[in-house]
């Protein structure tokens, strides 16, 4: 008759590998600068999904195999090719491969066709937030986007842009603070292979 030995270690050992596993891709990340308000303030802590698009090695930068591919409108970890990789990028995704981006007088236009404007009041927004917004904020929406951005009233040489056609495995982005940020308009389009994952949801918001 044969005897079935009870392994009595093995249940904690699945506990740590599933934690290991869990606090190796759901990481927390500071935000620093001002350049995605009035989305994220710097101060703000936040979770990224590292393994929202690839399957990643836990606590690295090493992806094993890619699952899905970023949507427009998502908010990424990156790099982009002319900036130092010891720092990650929080940019939202506007354009995706094959899109033609235009930027005029502040309003985008992806594929010919004008995103909507709803301007909201300053009100609305923490009042910490008043010296660093621009003069407007406003929902943006249309083509699968909805979500907050600042604008300025004049015109910079952040106001207009392109048109772009976006390449293959290539992405567009732009920080939601369109007055104050380094983004695709300066630094060239983000590759594939430097997205590292997606943004969750916010812990902790600065006041």
């Amino acid at each position: 008759m044969s005897k079935i030995t009870k392994n009595k270690y093995l249940p904690y050992f699945l506990v740590l590998t599933i934690l290991f596993l869990f606090l190796g891709n759901f990481r927390t990340y500071l935000v620093l600068g001002e350049s995605d308000l009035p989305s994220f303030a710097s101060g703000d802590k936040i979770i990224i999904n590292r393994s929202a698009y690839d399957i990643t090695i836990p606590f690295s930068n090493v992806k094993v195999n890619g699952w899905r591919q970023p949507d427009r409108g998502d908010m990424i970890l990156c790099y982009f090719d002319k900036s130092d990789k010891t720092d990650f990028w929080l940019k939202r995704i506007i354009g995706l491969p094959g899109d033609t981006i235009q930027i005029k007088k502040n309003k985008i236009f992806i594929n010919r066709k004008q995103l909507k404007y709803e301007i909201i009041k300053k009100e609305t927004f923490a009042a910490q937030m008043e010296g660093s917004l621009s003069d407007f904020i406003a929902v943006e929406s249309g083509k699968g986007l909805e979500h907050f951005v600042t604008f300025s009233e004049s015109e910079n040489i952040l106001s207009n842009f392109g048109p772009m056609i976006i390449s293959n495995d290539h992405y567009f982005v732009l920080g939601d603070n369109r007055t104050n940020s380094l983004d695709s308009r300066f630094l060239g389009l983000v590759p594939r292979k430097h997205i590292f994952g997606k943004y969750l949801f916010r812990i902790y918001r600065k006041g």
